[in-house]
């Protein structure tokens, strides 16, 4: 396995949610507690740090999980903010990077999308049934992505959706055939943004609980 840094995104300000969603509770923890639980177990020789927007959030979520912490370098520029920062504090060839609301990633996911890394592309990101990729719960090789994120994060401009910055690293795309056979599957790529969605979680965890 290639050393790799590994980072969860905790977000921002979460109004959708109506509070931070790093520390909305599912299953007795938090989403930050759970992503960082979820990422230890997948790469236990990892480094494993939190980012986040901005400080009160960043300090109370990355202690009580018990990770390392750093912060974004330029501000409100959402999930490339994350990564950005990521990237300029990676000191391995490659990193992982998951939002912390995708409660339903897990350690097998995680180590099958790994297997997939080589030097021939800049990333190796899953893409769930639908199509759609999932650049939040990818690996990037820091050499390619560092320098791109950089260059798109100093423009004036809007940036790009991450799908667009991960086209240009000519990734591993892992189709959601490669990993179909995992369990909890079809579960993966819930997102917590809203009320709703947590309370759908909730539910998704208790049929996956029911399950074991």
């Amino acid at each position: 396995m290639i050393d790799v840094d590994a980072y969860i995104l905790i977000g921002g300000r979460s109004h959708r949610l109506g509070r931070d969603k790093a520390s909305a509770m599912l299953a007795g923890e938090t989403l930050a507690q759970r992503a960082y639980r979820t990422v230890s177990e997948a790469l236990p020789a990892s480094r494993v740090t939190f980012v986040a927007g901005y400080e009160a959030q960043f300090a109370i979520e990355a202690i009580a999980a018990g990770g390392r912490f750093i912060f974004d370098l330029i501000t409100d520029r959402g999930p490339l903010g994350g990564l950005h920062a990521a990237l300029a504090d990676a000191q391995t060839p490659w990193i992982f990077v998951l939002a912390c609301d995708y409660p339903f990633v897990t350690p097998d996911l995680v180590r099958s999308i790994a297997k997939q890394i080589s030097n021939d592309h800049g990333a190796a990101v899953p893409m769930q049934q639908d199509g759609r990729l999932q650049p939040l719960c990818a690996f990037y090789k820091v050499e390619m992505a560092r320098p791109l994120v950089q260059q798109i994060i100093d423009r004036p401009r809007v940036p790009p959706p991450l799908r667009e910055v991960v086209a240009d690293l000519n990734p591993r795309i892992v189709e959601s055939a490669e990993f179909a056979d995992l369990a909890a599957s079809d579960a993966f790529f819930t997102n917590i943004n809203t009320a709703d969605d947590l309370d759908l979680a909730l539910e998704i965890e208790r049929k996956l609980s029911a399950k074991k």
